[in-house]
């Protein structure tokens, strides 16, 4: 088969790039002008310049092609405007599924996020409305399903969700806010933490998973790829057992971090527009208890299951060879 991976030099998306490759499968990777591509260094796939945003972009890369993984989306904590992620993760998708769609493209796959269905009553479906989210990330990436969803009922392409819990692992060069905090700790910047539950999974699972759900998920469903439930806590001390690492001295009370963020926020995000050190949102997201049952949607699709263990310690393997390690201690 022929496939189209939006945002192919991203975390998520190299990965499916290599999962596509390594099955066999001819790839096209649409990326912007300006994107880093060490991800994509050594790969046999065609690039096709282009940005999502707009749509007139996107009519070479949909060429040709079986089906559309679309795995770009703009992935942090906070942006000058929401703007910015309603134009990357809403409207983008909507271009991508309409590119695809004139194309005569048969399957389209969305990445969402499991994190949206932490905020339902059922913890199976979307939350009612946006109001019930803590972040423009977080709501961006509602609508963006709704549309898909919707798209699937109406139009003749099926178009199935993927949804990754806390994704760790290789080709985190963003690096993405869960791959921000994971270095922290390994630098030694880390002097307390705010604790908070979710789902880890290993990104090549999430690969392989979106390769399943692709081959194999119903038209119109959502599948969520995880694995693990752990919490912040659990994470550090696994990292300090590895790297010798000490764990912070002490836990931060959410009230007293949360004053930080909006004081951080003011200055840096509001005054200088420059990305806040602590983001509001990244703290209220510590309040939200993000642990999932995954083994429903992983049977069903028959994904795997790597250990908790080895994907975080193929995370730090792959930050230390890459450069991303500055404490001596480690890396000698």
């Amino acid at each position: 088969m022929k496939y189209l991976v939006t945002g192919a030099n991203g975390f998520v998306g190299s990965n499916v790039v290599r999962a596509l490759l390594d099955a066999g499968h001819e790839v096209k990777g649409l990326i912007r002008t300006s994107s880093n591509i060490m991800n994509l260094e050594g790969l046999d796939l065609q690039t096709v310049k282009g940005d999502i945003r707009n749509r007139e972009e996107l009519e070479e890369a949909v060429e040709s092609v079986d089906g559309v993984f679309h795995t770009a989306a703009l992935y942090r904590f906070w942006s000058g405007s929401y703007e910015d992620f309603y134009r990357t993760n809403v409207e983008g998708t909507k271009n991508v599924m309409l590119a695809a769609e004139a194309a005569g493209v048969d399957r389209f796959l969305l990445t969402s996020t499991a994190s949206l269905l932490a905020h339902s009553e059922d913890g199976e479906t979307l939350p009612e409305s946006v109001e019930q989210l803590p972040s423009d990330y977080k709501i961006s990436k509602y609508l963006a399903e709704k549309e898909a969803l919707d798209f699937n009922d109406e139009a003749e392409m099926d178009v199935v969700v993927a949804s990754p819990t806390v994704p760790v692992g290789p080709g985190d060069y963003g690096p993405t806010p869960t791959g921000r905090m994971i270095l922290e700790f390994l630098n030694g910047g880390m002097k307390g933490f705010v604790d908070m539950d979710f789902n880890i999974v290993d990104v090549e699972d999430v690969a392989e998973g979106h390769l399943l759900a692709m081959e194999n998920g119903q038209p119109g469903r959502r599948y969520v790829l995880g694995n693990r439930n752990t919490s912040l806590s659990e994470v550090v001390q696994f990292l300090s057992q590895v790297t010798g690492v000490p764990t912070p001295r002490f836990r931060i009370p959410y009230p007293m971090a949360l004053t930080a963020a909006w004081i951080d926020e003011f200055f840096e995000g509001f005054l200088m527009n420059r990305r806040p050190r602590i983001p509001i949102s990244s703290i209220r997201t510590t309040r939200v208890d993000e642990r999932i049952d995954p083994t429903p949607w992983l049977n069903e699709l028959g994904a795997p299951k790597t250990p908790m263990s080895k994907s975080l310690k193929k995370s730090i393997d792959w930050f230390i060879e890459h450069g991303y390690v500055n404490n001596e201690e480690i890396v000698r």
